[in-house]
């Protein structure tokens, strides 16, 4: 249990830490390098990852989420299966995980939805 409730903080920082990122980088394109910088994978800046930071803000969301039911519904149960609705609310958010990393994926390879990507960024092809 004790856990659960250490996974249940870890995700909610990260969602919370990637919503502040979406919420700088959309106002402040300054920051779009130091951003870039910071997903970077061997040593190449991740572009992607910045052009699609509010789909990546909502997949960790969504982690949250489905980590809040679990612990939950273990919590309420108290048991090692848990209750119908919180299990229920788990599977639609790894639906919506599996959906925003497809669309990372799609604004990483084609920069499309625009609506999702940065404003200043859409015009940037590279990954």
């Amino acid at each position: 249990m004790i856990g659960g409730f250490i996974a249940l903080a870890l995700f909610v920082a990260l969602a919370v830490r990637y919503v502040v990122v979406a919420v700088r980088l959309w106002g402040h394109p300054e920051r779009a390098p130091d951003a870039a910088q910071s997903f970077s994978v061997r040593g190449a800046p991740g572009w992607a990852l910045t052009r699609g930071v509010v789909v990546v803000a909502a997949s960790f969301v969504l982690m949250a989420v489905m980590v809040i039911a679990l612990v939950v519904g273990l919590a309420v149960t108290r048991t090692q299966k848990p209750a119908e609705p919180w299990s229920g609310i788990s599977a639609v958010s790894i639906g919506g995980m599996l959906l925003c990393w497809l669309l990372i994926l799609l604004i990483g390879i084609f920069n499309r939805p625009r609506f999702l990507v940065l404003p200043y960024l859409r015009d940037k092809r590279r990954l």
